[in-house]
């Protein structure tokens, strides 16, 4: 159990949390071979579910290897199994919506818990999995965030530098990186001056290798498993200015 810290609830996050199946996903493509979806208001209801997660879950913290070493991570965080007893119902509602999107089995759900302006997360990309394993043949995994309570950015670059973009994540936005963006590009989630309490609900999958029948399917690689182009869900896809997503991998 973690006390929330002080917090003006956002009028548009208030009322039981549920999907919204209607809200508009946009693609956005890094490169050749990865790309980001965002969905606006996809849940509704965020900051009730941060309330309640905030009283449910086992907080601690955490521990990660980072640049050849272990170091703690300036937040908290709380593993929330869907069907547990310590897991709202809409936990399993948003991992069922997000397997339909994406064609793939919700293998873990975790939420880190930014109390404020001075949590962060640096620069990283997530693990993959052990060495050998399916993570490490080619298989391209999805990681999808629902965040909660305040508004806070979510930056992305290249991995090893390079040009950065951020995104300000509100309430129940939901943001997807998908393709190869856990080995061609790195996250973070920078500290700030002020900011008030923040969730990240993250959803991934255990990464299977890619064959020809899914590569030529698109099976995985969009809402729907109907591929970058057309799945369906996708109100528009674009590039990010300066990408090199028409070139060659």
């Amino acid at each position: 159990m973690a006390r929330l810290g002080n917090y003006q609830a956002d009028l548009f996050a208030q009322g039981r949390p549920r999907v919204d199946g209607t809200a508009a996903v946009e693609r956005l493509r890094l490169d050749c071979a990865c790309w980001i979806d965002l969905g606006r208001r996809w849940l509704h209801g965020g900051d009730e579910l941060l309330g309640d997660l905030a009283g449910r879950l086992g907080w601690r913290s955490v521990r990660r290897r980072m640049y050849g070493r272990m170091v703690d991570e300036p937040r908290l965080g709380a593993a929330c199994p869907p069907g547990s007893p310590g897991a709202p119902e809409v936990v399993g509602e948003m991992a069922a919506a997000l397997s339909r999107m994406y064609g793939e089995a919700i293998d873990s759900v975790w939420v880190n818990y930014y109390r404020d302006g001075r949590d962060s997360v640096a620069w990283h990309r997530d693990r993959l999995g052990p060495p050998g394993s399916p993570g490490r043949r080619g298989a391209h995994p999805i990681v999808a965030i629902v965040s909660l309570g305040g508004p806070r950015r979510f930056a992305l670059r290249p991995a090893g530098g390079g040009r950065s973009r951020s995104f300000l994540l509100g309430s129940g936005d939901l943001l997807v990186m998908g393709g190869d963006c856990q080995r061609r590009w790195e996250h973070a989630v920078p500290k700030a001056a002020h900011a008030p309490p923040r969730m990240s609900v993250t959803f991934r999958c255990r990464p299977r290798p890619r064959t020809a029948r899914t590569a030529a399917s698109g099976q995985g690689e969009g809402p729907g498993g109907g591929g970058a182009e057309a799945g369906a869900g996708l109100t528009r896809v674009a590039e990010w200015p300066g990408s090199t997503a028409r070139q060659r991998c």
